[in-house]
């Protein structure tokens, strides 16, 4: 691990609008070594295009290293550091034990997010199996998910409840399982039932060759759309 300190004539962890220097910290084991030494000054503390040329100059020659330490880094100068890709840390103790402060702290911070992302990527692997069940019609309870047959078996006639759907499989959208069936399954006709059409279907069929046409409620009342696909008839 390499760490950035501002220090003092002394060599003491320094606040950045004193005068000193910009040491990188190598750490090998237990032993903190000086890698490379950089001159720098923050110049007028009003002048917001000087701080940022200053930091800039300072942090092209960080090197690899990504934290920065110095005694009390606030305001503008850590909203820079933070811009530029640096991890800034402020320190009130000698310089040695808050090298190892800092380094605990950074590997403990980067063992919790190397945890989420893991923890992220195995959420996504879940969800992308869940998906896959729902769109094969098959999940944990056995349960449908896609078009059912209505009628007579071969009719070609298929339903399909989308609120009930989306309403039990959050997972799902109206899309992974429309266009599949749509484009993947020999049907004459397909009754969706919907609380409001989804607005790419219109587009979808006709590019289909097929027609959408919604259906009056079957009860005064009803607030679902039923909406028939079915494909368009060859003209003669």
């Amino acid at each position: 691990m390499k760490i950035a300190v501002h220090v003092d004539a002394e060599g003491e962890v320094a606040k950045i609008s004193q005068p000193g220097a910009i040491l990188v910290f190598a750490q090998s084991g237990a032993t903190w070594t000086v890698h490379k030494t950089i001159r720098f000054a923050v110049g007028d503390a009003r002048d917001l295009a000087a701080i940022h040329a200053s930091l800039a100059a300072a942090v092209a020659e960080f090197e690899d290293c990504r934290v920065f330490l110095s005694r009390d880094v606030r305001g503008v100068v850590n909203s820079i550091l933070q811009e530029m890709g640096i991890r800034t840390w402020q320190s009130h103790g000698s310089l040695f034990a808050q090298l190892d402060i800092v380094a605990r702290r950074e590997n403990e911070r980067d063992q919790q997010e190397a945890a989420e992302q893991r923890a992220a990527r195995k959420h996504e692997r879940e969800r992308g199996r869940h998906r896959r069940h729902h769109l094969d019609g098959v999940d944990s309870g056995a349960e449908r998910t896609g078009p059912e047959p209505v009628g007579a078996p071969g009719s070609g006639h298929y339903r399909l409840d989308l609120v009930a759907l989306l309403a039990t499989a959050p997972d799902v959208n109206a899309w992974d399982i429309l266009i599949p069936f749509l484009t993947g399954t020999p049907f004459r006709r397909l009754d969706v039932v919907c609380d409001e059409v989804p607005r790419w279907l219109a587009r979808a069929v006709r590019a289909l060759n097929m027609v959408a046409e919604v259906e009056p409620p079957a009860r005064p009342g009803d607030t679902f759309t039923t909406l028939v696909v079915h494909r368009q008839q060859a003209v003669p």
